[in-house]
């Protein structure tokens, strides 16, 4: 059955909560919502498309012809102009209301009118093909329901109504009565609701390597359902130090491939979809990346974090980012000895923490240098001061050795991260930030880099890419593809 999943963000949840609830005689009242509806298959995957809130409209004035705490008479003759917004801006019609009075929360058969209505003059003026997204507040909880023109009186249900702040809550989740056997301690640490929210999120991982092939074995151990894995790197004898699931006889094999083979080998309930190529070089990546509710970025390729910074502001995602760097020098007997070996983890959520830019980890310099070295693969050998004075290029030398426990133990702290996004249990000091949490595993200390004061940033600060239209590209970028509209 198909489900698909809407996603508010943290200040639409608030702003639309607060209208909804304040009517100072407790009417019933309501509001629009504006949806960028994400509709691009992933092989694998059953159909589920993202609907992002773009923008609330409330409904106020002439919009509302009568109203009581029972009911709400809409002026439809208001609805003419945002039929043609969403026509000319590709945008899907959401209709939001509450029920003050209501004991339970569940739609009437005066909605089932209502939303009736709304597509028939929709349909009407944008085609059969629209879709009317219906959502009900009670006590502070979400209800949602999808309505399409080709078949106005079927219901389409949602999965799941995802709200993200500084944390991610979900609403309309089904509670099954039994629980899977071997998730049954998990359940006990974090309650039953917990299992249900990892099964209903879609989670891509970008880089199969150390850090990657960890996180992508514990989130199909921990209960994740639909697991995207993209990375067009293929296994050599020198990654079997460090990479989850994968033997001698796997080398020359895409690691992507790798891991899928092995998940599925563990007869856990893990649908585990692959993409075998570098994610700015992949339009097919980049699409299953947009399907994805959740990514984690566990790659030291410039470009491909350029991307998913950029994502996750477009298509409204959580966005987990992880590092390592380190030191090896000398002792006097002239054997190697760690100076400094550290693991970053950088948790971003789309009005929450530093982007990758404000916080150091990518920056023009060492895109241009990641560049120059896929031309000119020898400069990856030189040092810094040689690639600065004799190439103009700056970067280089900061490669952390691949170290089996230090990659696992970051990718253990990113998955404990994303489980705190979903059932808030760290008592986080607050010399740490979320954002930003770096481990150093020589000198076993915690700590956080402030980011870039940037007012001007337009992922972090202006938010000038928050859910905005890609228009025909890809993330607004040529080089990535013309989008394939339905």
């Amino acid at each position: 059955m198909i489900k698909h999943r809407i996603t508010l963000l943290g200040s639409q949840d608030r702003d639309l909560q607060g209208w909804l609830s304040e009517h100072p005689e407790h009417h019933e009242r309501g509001a629009i919502i504006l949806f960028l509806r994400l509709a691009r298959k992933v092989e694998g995957q059953e159909v589920s498309d993202r609907f992002l809130a773009v923008e609330v409209i409330k409904m106020s004035d002439d919009w509302v012809l009568e109203s009581s705490p029972t009911h709400l008479k809409i002026n439809m003759r208001k609805f003419t102009d945002v039929y043609l917004r969403c026509e000319i801006e590709k945008l899907e019609l959401g209709f939001v209301h509450n029920h003050p009075t209501s004991l339970s929360i569940d739609f009437s058969s005066q909605d089932d009118i209502n939303e009736r209505n709304i597509l028939y003059g929709l349909s009407g003026c944008n085609g059969k093909e629209s879709f009317l997204i219906a959502m009900l507040l009670k006590n502070g909880t979400w209800k949602a329901r999808i309505r399409q023109g080709t078949a106005p009186s079927e219901i389409i249900p949602v999965r799941h109504i995802s709200v993200i702040s500084n944390n991610i809550k979900l609403h309309g989740l089904s509670i099954p009565d039994q629980s899977q056997e071997i998730l049954k301690r998990q359940e006990a640490a974090f309650g039953k609701p917990f299992n249900v929210m990892l099964s209903s999120l879609r989670v891509a991982v970008i880089g199969l390597g150390g850090t990657g092939s960890s996180i992508a074995t514990m989130l199909a151990r921990v209960g994740v359902r639909e697991l995207i894995l993209i990375d067009g790197d293929k296994l050599e004898k020198t990654n079997l130090n460090r990479i989850h699931g994968c033997r001698v006889k796997d080398e020359n094999t895409n690691k992507a491939k790798i891991l899928a083979d092995y998940i599925e080998s563990l007869g856990l309930e893990t649908s585990v979809s692959i993409v075998e190529e570098f994610l700015d070089e992949s339009e097919m990546g980049i699409d299953a990346l947009s399907s994805a509710d959740v990514v984690f970025g566990c790659t030291d390729d410039q470009l491909g974090r350029d991307l998913m910074n950029q994502a996750l502001y477009y298509y409204a995602q959580v966005y987990i980012d992880m590092g390592l760097t380190g030191f090896i020098d000398l002792d006097i007997e002239g054997l190697p000895y760690l100076r400094d070996h550290r693991g970053r983890i950088s948790c971003i959520l789309p009005e929450d923490g530093a982007c990758l830019r404000c916080q150091r980890v990518i920056s023009d310099d060492k895109i241009k240098l990641q560049q120059a070295i896929k031309h000119k693969p020898e400069l990856a050998k030189l040092d810094s001061e040689t690639l600065k004075n004799e190439f103009y290029l700056i970067g280089g030398g900061e490669q952390a050795p691949g170290v089996g426990p230090f990659t696992s133990a970051t990718a253990n702290i990113a998955v404990a991260t994303f489980m705190n996004l979903l059932k808030p249990y760290r008592d986080i000091s607050i010399e740490l930030r979320q954002d930003n949490i770096w481990f150093d595993f020589v000198h076993m200390n915690t700590y956080s880099n402030e980011p870039i004061d940037n007012s001007e940033c337009i992922y972090c600060r202006q938010h000038l890419l928050l859910v905005k239209s890609e228009g025909n590209y890809r993330l607004e970028t040529p080089s990535y593809g013309k989008i394939k509209y339905d």
